[in-house]
């Protein structure tokens, strides 16, 4: 039986999505009101989605080490890859990590030698607190509460900082600190942080444009912005937990790009669904001369991807943003900055102007100062 017969049958199910008929700048924006939360726990998905996922925690808790051996893996990248864009060392540096997720895996591995704080919309209680919990089920929703809840019940969170600790090579890791903050609207005095980080983040926020305007502003002369995104047109860019869930990518693929599959996607999440193109065009705008880095599935997905072509299937998008998982942006903020006029509103606005090299001098940790911080 053909894959077209077999797998994606079991997906084409459920009434046809009237939005696959919009033309597709329109049918890629999300429905409903956006903007009250990006979060994880911001979309409504059915119970036994969100039954799949607490199952998930059982297999979690055999894989702390293979999650912790991932999360240094993709810390150590992050700190060559801003090496080699931008000459800067991230060690004795003030960071920011946007949307450091419930275990805060890079947070604490860049804490071990920056002075780092983390700002998430979600409340994140790295431990067992019962007054956590209740700001949790106030801010997170419940779904959220139970699933942090049954991690930390399970001892989830304590191995998984235990191998984190054991794959960096020290005997502890330094106390994380995360401020419940919105991206887009940032409590942090203007030229803050040498580093800003944020891993699969930005595709959740509903004003991006916003949210990178914000980081580069906090950022100081000289500091450096590192942002991924998960695409939204990649293979598990729907957020459909039984896709994250894969592992190695499984047909059918790109379901959620495809009108006869796309009712069955649930994501867990709201998403922006931006495509490469506008990414591209935001960093551009903002972040001026900026370097881009992709995380590709070449070699999963090229021949899946020949086979739909020749059935006709995803004309509309291109292959490097259907093989394209995570699009980075490195940025290193200029030393002076230009005022010019917009030619649309005729008001006032600061550009950036490239110059030389990091005039900033490594820094020891320092005591924040978090503004009017959420």
């Amino acid at each position: 039986m053909s894959e077209r017969s077999a797998a994606d049958q079991k997906w084409d199910t459920g009434p046809r999505d009237s939005r696959a008929e919009l033309p597709l700048a329109l049918a890629m924006r999300p429905s409903g009101k956006a903007g009250i939360r990006y979060s994880y726990s911001s979309a409504t998905t059915g119970f036994l989605s969100r039954i799949h996922e607490l199952l998930e925690l059982t297999k979690a808790a055999r894989s702390t080490k293979s999650s912790a051996e991932w999360v240094v893996k993709r810390f150590q990248q992050t700190k060559e890859r801003v090496l080699d864009a931008t000459g800067v060392h991230l060690e004795n540096r003030k960071a920011l990590d946007i949307g450091p997720g419930q275990r805060l895996g890079c947070l604490r591995c860049f804490s071990l030698t920056n002075d780092v704080v983390g700002i998430d919309t979600d409340v994140i209680t790295p431990s067992f607190d019962v007054l956590a919990y209740a700001r949790m089920v106030r801010h997170n929703t419940l779904m959220r509460t139970l699933k942090t809840f049954a991690r930390q019940l399970m001892g989830i969170d304590a191995r998984f900082r235990a191998a984190l600790a054991t794959e960096l090579g020290v005997s502890f890791l330094p106390e994380a600190r995360v401020l419940r903050m919105s991206a887009t609207a940032m409590t942090f005095p203007d030229e803050t942080f040498d580093f800003v980080y944020s891993h699969s983040v930005f595709e959740h926020i509903d004003d991006p444009e916003a949210a990178l305007r914000e980081v580069a502003r906090v950022l100081r002369p000289g500091g450096v912005a590192y942002i991924s995104v998960h695409l939204y047109s990649s293979h598990s860019g729907s957020h459909d937990p039984r896709i994250l869930c894969q592992g190695s990518p499984r047909p059918p693929f790109w379901p959620h790009l495809r009108p006869a599959l796309a009712p069955a996607i649930r994501p867990n999440t709201y998403l922006n669904r931006l495509r490469l193109s506008e990414w591209r065009a935001l960093f551009d705008t903002i972040m001026p001369g900026a370097t881009f880095v992709s995380d590709r599935q070449d070699g999963e997905l090229t021949e899946p991807l020949r086979m739909l072509r020749q059935q006709g299937e995803l004309s509309s998008f291109s292959d490097e943003e259907l093989l394209t998982v995570d699009f980075v942006g490195i940025w290193k903020k200029p030393a002076t900055a230009v005022h010019a006029t917009d030619p649309v509103s005729g008001t006032g606005r600061t550009s950036l102007k490239a110059t030389g090299s990091d005039k900033s001098p490594p820094r020891s940790a320092t005591a924040w100062n978090l503004g009017a911080a959420r």
